[in-house]
């Protein structure tokens, strides 16, 4: 339980200490004087959001302590120990915020995160604000509250590791899908190529052959006329041929010969050279007659070569590249062609994941549908001593529409009937706001019995009721903080009546500045405070005997 708060330059507070008792504790005073700041102040040290705003005027930083026992508190107890922040029956919550700088946060002295006093919080303290009643309005805290009131945290967790299970799957299938599509696409265009390629046969002898063959052929036509003419300087059937022109001379140098036998020698190199030359001329006849002009066989090889010039401009490569970029391409192909296992297991892991998620969600389902029965059954109770005689509180379960989703598979609604014979409507069509503050208190009330945090905070909630009704709730608080510790901000003199300890905040001027003030009240002065509450510009001896009277209940 909260056993002490001290709070030093908190929005209005000055500096403020306070010692807490089990029972049931009432902070009262007139609107303004600060009760609730008391409250946002211990909200600080159990982890909520904390603005520089709250730091008092001209003070540097706030800092706000709340000391626990807890020796009746074996959840924090145990969390504190799997965290190694323990001490011997007491937890020590301190939380500074300064004007320029992060906030810092203290566990028994040790230095932690907002996170932790979040979480350690949760397991002390048990704060019902102001607006807890224009919050049960909104349909997620309504699954919210029938969640936290039958402790679905596990199956809660449960449910949202299947969902992020599932999302992360299909993430996975996602990329894997469109890989494929796009591997698909590549092995498409691909294939195409390489059967564009194959057709070709850009093999490197091929092209070379080609070359070959097309020069060949675009030359023939040169190539007869020169093998011609040469033909025609050889013949010895011309005159003016070299063949006769060798012969003439030779016989010539054979006659000369005989008159000078030292010219043998040259008789020999001329008659040589005359059959060089006859064998020089049939082998060009035979070369002049195996010459072809075939001027279709030469578009033929024309188009075939252009044929290789289109594919290399369109890949991009010189012709003398092309047989390289063909086995690239087929190697491509062929690593393009791996086998599409991982999809495959991705799917089957897809359903088995559809499969974990709907179990533990219809577990949740159930016990979420048993779970509504019994709270409508006792909050349909509990509003009847709170002036909605015939009052009815059903919670309505409906599927959600979403696939999977990390809540569980529907959502709750509140609908209500205030008056016997009315139907049953959604609670923010038909309760007025004494009627939902009645629903909300009650319903807060019913939460607080069934959980094991020892300390109960009600900020404010008995707004909207009065007379025997806020007398009725005042029992109740009482009755509560004969389980754990309460405390209760109010301003119905019926539930402040029903403490077991009184505090009074009020508002202190000071010679620059205002500073909130916060005392605890003897038997006289809470006479004093009731009979104030009860209201009058003048307390009466009438109004004090009253107030006498309600504090002897």
């Amino acid at each position: 339980m909260l056993s002490r708060i001290e709070i030093r330059n908190f929005a209005i507070i000055q500096s403020l200490d306070l010692d807490w008792s089990q029972g049931m504790t009432v902070i009262t005073g007139e609107t303004g004087a600060g009760k609730s700041i008391v409250i946002d102040a211990l909200g600080l040290t159990l982890g909520e959001r904390a603005e520089q705003s709250v730091i008092y005027p001209n003070a540097k930083h706030a800092e706000v302590t709340a000391i626990f026992d807890l020796h009746e508190s074996d959840a924090a107890t145990q969390w504190l120990i799997d965290n190694e922040l323990e001490e011997d029956g007491e937890c020590i919550l301190r939380r500074v915020v300064v004007k320029e700088g992060r906030t810092k946060c203290f566990i028994n002295g040790r230095s932690a995160t907002q996170s932790q006093l979040k979480a350690l919080g949760s397991l002390l303290v048990d704060i019902h604000g102001q607006h807890a009643h224009q919050t049960l309005l909104k349909p997620k805290e309504q699954l919210n509250l029938l969640d936290r009131y039958a402790d679905h945290q596990r199956l809660l967790d449960n449910v949202r590791q299947a969902a992020q299970a599932i999302k992360q799957i299909e993430k996975r299938r996602t990329e894997l899908t469109e890989a494929k599509q796009a591997r698909d696409a590549k092995r498409e265009l691909l294939a195409y190529q390489v059967e564009e390629l194959t057709n070709a046969n850009p093999e490197k002898s091929v092209l070379e052959n080609l070359e070959a063959e097309h020069k060949k052929a675009a030359t023939s036509q040169d190539r007869l006329v020169l093998a011609q003419t040469g033909m025609q300087w050889l013949s010895e059937d011309e005159n003016g041929s070299v063949i006769a022109s060798l012969a003439r001379a030779t016989e010539q140098i054979s006659q000369l010969k005989a008159l000078d036998p030292n010219l043998e020698n040259i008789e020999s190199i001329l008659l040589q050279s005359e059959a060089l030359l006859q064998e020089a001329k049939q082998d060009l006849a035979v070369y002049r007659d195996g010459l072809e002009c075939d001027p279709e066989k030469l578009q033929q090889l024309d188009d075939q070569l252009a044929t290789f010039h289109d594919l290399a401009r369109k890949h991009h490569v010189s012709i003398e590249q092309l047989p390289e970029h063909f086995a690239t391409l087929t190697d491509e192909l062929q690593q393009l062609h791996a086998d599409d296992s991982e999809l495959e297991q991705i799917e089957a892991d897809y359903q088995a994941a559809i499969s974990s998620y709907l179990d533990k969600a219809n577990k949740l389902t159930q016990s979420r549908q048993k779970t509504a029965k019994k709270l409508q059954g006792f909050v349909s109770e509990k509003i009847q001593g709170l002036a909605m005689e015939g009052g009815q509180l059903a919670i309505e379960l409906t599927p959600i529409e979403n696939q999977y989703p990390s809540s569980g598979l529907e959502q709750a609604e509140f609908v209500v009937s205030a008056n016997p014979g009315q139907p049953l409507q959604p609670l923010s069509k038909v309760a007025s706001g004494g009627e939902l503050s009645r629903i909300s208190l009650a319903i807060a009330v019913i939460t607080a019995e069934q959980q094991l945090v020892p300390s109960i905070i009600f900020d404010e909630v008995d707004v909207g009721i009065g007379g025997g009704t806020a007398e009725t709730v005042g029992i109740l608080l009482r009755q509560l903080a004969s389980q754990r510790q309460v405390i209760c901000v109010t301003h119905q003199p019926q539930v402040a009546s029903c403490g077991n300890h009184h505090l009074v905040a009020s508002k202190t001027k000071l010679v620059d500045s205002t500073s909130t003030r916060v005392e605890k009240l003897d038997d006289n002065q809470r006479v004093e405070e009731i009979a104030r509450m009860l209201g009058g510009l003048v307390i009466s001896d009438k109004t004090r005997s009253h107030a006498r009277e309600m504090l002897a209940q």
